[in-house]
């Protein structure tokens, strides 16, 4: 009689063969590190560092998220979209994957009515309009188990901004990262005094003062974008950019590129802050420019983007407004201005994406925030030396 070794030409069987060589790829760490450089969202990410404590060690790694976040960047999960009149945003997704379907899920709750002033890595800075004040308040839609932090009363002064600094320990616990910016003009006018702000236990404190010598005849302040790396952008009625320099004391005015003559243009201090961005639009054109913001000449713009052609509005013989983009820049969201219709295209891919069943009525007071994904993942805290064996 022919034994069981016999009859299958082996000792092994076919399972235990697969989960060989399972084990055999697995157990090489430099296998498992191309194997979780693969993966899609930094969401997977999280969920791998689940399994155990080794696969925890490797995705956390520095070397390994700087190759994972040049191989996927922060996928948009969607946007923000509050038409005038309104105080209760609506979310629209924009990915379609089924790994973000919780994250999204997440971020569509948008409970009470608020106005988003700033959006930036999953957060929202909001001012929050309850029952028997108004106030500035801090959402972290994506982690449902963060509460909202309220931030203090602001000073009583015009020319003051809220934003969110792009890491949270750049501000305090209390205000989850909430930084401000306080602009109160001086004598005639010709100078500027600029004050940074933290919250800390429960007031408004300044973490940075400097006066600056404006320019001549400055128009008025239209926005202002977060400070980068010790430097602050405004935008002026006028179409001017104001740059103020608060480490050196000083300010200039930025010349705009020389095919910039119209008003349809954003800046953007993108998602590092290494550069300064400008997006324009000219019919249905899009030329994209950025200024390093280590610079000393202030004019010193170079092309990223040229007249890169927006399809839709080419199509339909109609001019676009540029209305917000995201802080990697990727997605530009335009308004269509005779058709009444908002889409965004992918700059990389030039895919365009039209929103027709929003209904929209008037593009010139829309309020859009482009929502990314939280970067770096939030892992696992570490715990006893069982816990992830």
């Amino acid at each position: 009689m022919e034994t069981n070794r016999e009859m299958t030409g082996s000792s092994t069987s076919p399972s235990a063969a697969c989960a060989a060589a399972i084990s055999a790829v697995l157990d090489d760490d430099d296998l498992l590190r191309e194997i979780l450089l693969r993966l899609a969202f930094p969401t997977t990410l999280v969920c791998a560092a689940l399994v155990c404590k080794r696969w925890l060690r490797h995705v956390s790694e520095p070397a390994f998220l700087r190759r994972f976040r040049e191989r996927h960047p922060p996928a948009l999960l969607g946007f923000y979209l509050r038409e005038m009149g309104s105080w209760r945003p609506q979310f629209v997704p924009v990915s379609q994957s089924p790994e973000l379907s919780a994250a999204i899920r997440r971020a569509s709750v948008t409970d009470g009515q608020f106005f988003i002033s700033d959006c930036r890595n999953g957060r929202l800075l909001v001012t929050d309009f309850d029952p028997t004040s108004c106030r500035q308040a801090v959402l972290s839609p994506l982690q449902p188990t963060c509460a909202k932090a309220i931030l203090p009363p602001p000073p009583k002064h015009s020319l003051i901004w809220f934003f969110l600094s792009e890491r949270e320990e750049e501000g305090s616990n209390d205000g989850a990262g909430a930084i401000a910016v306080l602009m109160l003009p001086i004598g005639t006018e010709t100078k500027l005094q600029v004050d940074l702000l933290t919250p800390r236990s429960g007031v408004w404190v300044v973490r940075r003062s400097e006066v600056i010598l404006l320019p001549e005849n400055l128009p008025p302040i239209a926005y202002t974008l977060p400070p980068v790396r010790g430097k602050i952008y405004s935008l002026t009625k006028s179409g001017q950019v104001l740059r103020l320099d608060m480490a050196a004391s000083t300010s200039s005015l930025l010349r705009l590129p020389d095919r910039v003559r119209t008003d349809n243009f954003m800046i953007s201090s993108g998602e590092d802050g290494s550069r300064l961005f400008l997006i324009h639009a000219d019919g249905y054109q899009l030329s994209v420019w950025h200024l390093p913001t280590t610079s000393s000449d202030a004019n010193d713009w170079l092309l990223v983007y040229d007249k890169i052609r927006v399809r839709e509005a080419c199509n339909r013989l109609e001019d676009v407004l540029v209305m917000a983009v995201d802080d990697s820049l990727e997605f530009v969201f335009l308004w269509l201005r005779s058709s009444a219709v908002l889409m965004h295209m992918h700059l990389p891919s030039r895919n365009e994406k039209v929103y027709n069943e929003l209904n929209v009525r008037d593009g010139y007071f829309l309020d859009i925030n482009p929502f990314m994904m939280v970067w770096p993942p939030v892992f696992p805290v570490l715990r006893e030396e069982a816990d992830l064996a």
